[in-house]
């Protein structure tokens, strides 16, 4: 599913897309066709994984902004021999998935997010994350369903 917001839409030069990566599956598809769509209009790409630390603040932040970042870089490695071409930038970034998606994607072609969806318009249940960006984003957001 694609939806495309009403108000002018302004993008950045070079283009980019911006992928919100979790580890799930569902975010592994989005990844996919993330990449796909870049490669498509020659856009660079922007793959975020989004670091959410609860209630209790835990002494040494290292261990788990380390682990994100090597998740990260195990799911885009694979993709990214794939699609040499496409201009890869992966970060870690602390705060909000919703917030920080809708922030970095603000002047890219499109933000591609991962849904719980079985397919089709009628069958797609949206996560909090895919939800939340559908109703804040201000460029096209690309909610790419797990089969399955």
């Amino acid at each position: 599913m694609v939806v495309v917001p009403e108000p002018e839409h302004t993008t950045q030069d070079p283009p980019y897309y911006v992928v919100g990566v979790d580890g799930s599956e569902r975010s592994a598809a989005a990844v996919d066709v993330a990449f796909e769509e870049a490669a498509l209009r020659g856009a660079r790409l922007r793959a975020l994984l989004v670091w959410e630390h609860g209630p209790l603040r835990v002494f040494d932040e290292r261990g788990p902004q380390e682990e994100s970042r090597r998740l990260l870089s195990e799911i885009v490695a694979g993709r990214h021999a794939r699609y040499p071409e496409v201009d890869l930038h992966h970060e870690v970034v602390a705060g909000h998935p919703v917030q920080v998606l809708t922030e970095a994607s603000e002047h890219a072609l499109g933000l591609v997010v991962g849904t719980r969806g079985r397919g089709g318009f009628a069958g797609m249940l949206l996560g909090s994350v895919s939800q939340g960006v559908l109703h804040h984003a201000r460029c096209p957001v690309i909610a790419v369903p797990t089969h399955g």
